[in-house]
Formats: C-alpha cells, structure tokens, sequence
C-alpha cells in the first residue's frame, strides 16, 4: 500500500470522526480535540514518506486518538458500536503502515548491503589491478619508445644489421652497455628486432 492509499483512508476516517461527533453536545471539547487529531494524522500520512519518514509520531497520535474514543464510549453520547468500528479501522491503519515501514526498511537495507558489497568488489578490484601494474617492468605498459630505442631502429633500417659493438659508439659515452642491451630486449619482446648468435657475437636484424 502506498502513501496516498495510506492517506485516504486516513482522510475518510476523519470525517466519520466528524460525523459521529457532530451528535456531541454543544462545544464539547472532546469532539473538537478528536477531530483535530484525525486531521493530523491524514495530514501526516499524506506529507511523510512511511519508507523513510517517522511513523513513531503517526503512532503516538492513532494510540493518543483510540483513548479518546474509549472516552467518549463511556459517555454515551452516541452508539459505542460507533467508537468500536473507529477503533478497529485505526487499528488496522497503525499495523498497516508499521508493516509497510518495516518491509520498506527490510528491503531498503538488503539493497544497500548489496550496494556495498558491489563497491567493496569494485574497490577489491581496483587495488589488485593496481598492485599487478605495480609489479609490472615499466616498459611493458608503455606503449611509448625511448629516444635511444628509436634511434637503434633507424640505424637497423639503415643498415639492416648491427653488432653491440655498433651500437655502442652510436652514443659515446652517455650510455652504459647493459642500459643498451636492457633497451634492444625490450624492443625484441615489442617485436621490433631480432636476435641472432651467442652473446658475445650477437647480430640484431630490423624485423
């Protein structure tokens, strides 16, 4: 049952309360009290969403409201059979939007476990793709080639083949033999050269 459900019934409890009070003595309070709750509640019921809202105060008024009418029962003023009908309807109308609270809030925390679960796979997931890139070669992610890979490639072009003995004067002195060999296996692996010969007589050829 939704809210304007909820509300509706609350509204046409209220006239009944006006109704049955209107055989009320003159200007008695009781009636003026009564009515004025009833009016509360529809107005409550129609402005609060019982998914998310404070029913505890929808509550206290129905409870505040069924002591009235046991109030006026014992006047005899009017046909208890009346009061006993009002009583129940409001009854049900508390149980009915405790219940619906309840399920609503049942189901509302079902879905933000799930939510939560989901960003905990998803935070889970990311710390362990970055933990794999961070074990990675740096070379291996990067799609980019190092000026001296580069100017390696267009040697090999050139020339076709070269030896490390070669390759080495290419850059004086800047350059380390073990940094150019680091260089020339990274670009055999990307598929750029090959390899051929034992270590010390290795020939590289432009793939």
């Amino acid at each position: 049952m939704d809210k304007s459900q909820f509300s509706r019934r609350a509204l046409n409890l209220s006239l009944a309360i006006y109704r049955v009070t209107a055989r009320f003595p003159a200007g008695e309070v009781l009636a003026r009290q009564m009515r004025q709750l009833g009016n509360e509640i529809a107005a409550e019921l129609n402005s609060v969403s019982v998914a998310t809202g404070d029913i505890d105060g929808i509550k206290k008024d129905i409870n505040c409201l069924r002591v009235y009418f046991q109030i006026a029962k014992a006047q005899n003023w009017v046909k208890p059979i009346n009061w006993s009908i009002l009583d129940f309807e409001y009854y049900k109308l508390e149980q009915e939007v405790d219940f619906c609270y309840r399920e609503l809030t049942r189901i509302g925390n079902i879905a933000k476990n799930h939510e939560d679960r989901e960003q905990d796979n998803i935070m889970s997931h990311n710390i362990k793709e970055k933990k794999e890139k961070a074990r990675r070669p740096k070379d291996t992610f990067s799609n980019e080639l190092s000026g001296r890979q580069e100017k390696i490639l267009e040697t090999l072009n050139q020339a076709g083949s070269l030896k490390m003995s070669e390759i080495i004067p290419l850059f004086g002195n800047s350059t380390s033999e073990r940094t150019l060999r680091n260089e020339i296996t990274d670009l055999a692996i990307r598929g750029l050269l090959k390899k051929n010969g034992s270590k010390k007589a290795m020939i590289y050829y432009r793939v």
